[in-house]
């Protein structure tokens, strides 16, 4: 009897198993459809802080809750249960150069200094090389900034690095080559184990492959004593800024923000980036957000429209 039910056991676990591989399948012949009832969008930091954004459905005003989520950025969420087919939510920033006061966020600074399975800040290289790097300086900028220009000497720039999205920061820092996500790892981890909080930001750039400006990027910014966080690049650009309008941030802390690494009702499919799965599951570099005006260096009009 016992035989016969551990067999029945692992007939019913191969047949689940069956039917979940050809749902699976079945869902990744299907265009992308969206269906779930509570929408989350990220809408990162500086267009709620800095910019004018206006929200529409079917072209008439609408509103929907703005979320922090305690990791640097903010989310548009609202309910889409009732919406019929065909319902469209445009969202339209238009991007300023003014300068902005530097963000303050002291909520949960620890955990922007802790080790996770991308940001391996506990390995010994990276502490070894955070102590080399650092060695003589006082203040978290001045750390911070000898860190980056360390990263942007030593790291080679391969847009097709293989794997770049599932390798540490301690295994970039050994190979010393790699994406903007692994410039952005090694950074932030360089920065945590000198005793610096550091997080990654998730966004698009203008003018990163052949001028097109929806193009997925990462860059990073670190946090000073007084609160402050201070954004850095590496690649695009390669010095600290205030905002810059070709910038569009989405996540903050991309590889430790629950809304993507998890799943949550934080879902949202953002054309080719595939929230269903775990972080970061990029299949190409483009998010499906479009620049509607250009009038830079002043300001720039984007917009991406959800599809129901």
């Amino acid at each position: 009897m016992k035989i016969k039910s551990v067999i029945n056991r692992r007939i019913l676990f191969v047949f689940t198993f069956l039917i979940i591989l050809l749902i699976a399948q079945s869902c990744e012949k299907e265009e992308a459809s969206l269906d779930k009832s509570n929408i989350y969008f990220p809408l990162g930091r500086i267009s709620i802080l800095n910019n004018n954004m206006t929200i529409t459905k079917n072209s008439e005003e609408f509103n929907g809750n703005i979320v922090y989520d305690s990791c640097g950025g903010y989310w548009l969420n609202f309910d889409a249960s009732g919406f019929e087919a065909n319902t469209e939510v445009r969202i339209e920033y238009t991007r300023t150069a003014q300068q902005t006061e530097n963000f303050i966020d002291s909520i949960n600074l620890e955990n922007w200094l802790r080790s996770s399975y991308y940001i391996d800040c506990d390995n010994e290289a990276i502490i070894s090389k955070a102590v080399e790097i650092t060695g003589g300086l006082n203040t978290n900028l001045q750390k911070a900034t000898k860190i980056q220009q360390y990263v942007i000497a030593n790291l080679e720039f391969d847009q097709a690095y293989p794997k770049s999205f599932d390798v540490k920061a301690s295994k970039t820092l050994e190979n010393r080559i790699g994406t903007c996500m692994n410039f952005s790892r090694v950074y932030v981890a360089l920065c945590r184990a000198a005793g610096i909080p550091a997080r990654s930001i998730w966004g698009i750039v203008y003018g990163y492959s052949e001028n097109e400006y929806d193009f997925h990027h990462q860059w990073a910014e670190v946090c000073d004593k007084n609160g402050k966080w201070h954004v850095c690049d590496f690649n695009k650009r390669k010095d600290f800024f205030n905002n810059d309008i070709e910038y569009l941030d989405l996540v903050y802390g991309a590889e430790e923000n629950s809304s993507i690494t998890g799943f949550t009702d934080w879902i949202y499919l953002l054309n080719d980036m595939d929230y269903l799965h775990n972080y970061p599951v990029a299949t190409t570099a483009r998010l499906g957000f479009d620049m509607t005006s250009d009038s830079r260096p002043d300001s720039m009009v984007v917009e991406y429209v959800i599809k129901f």
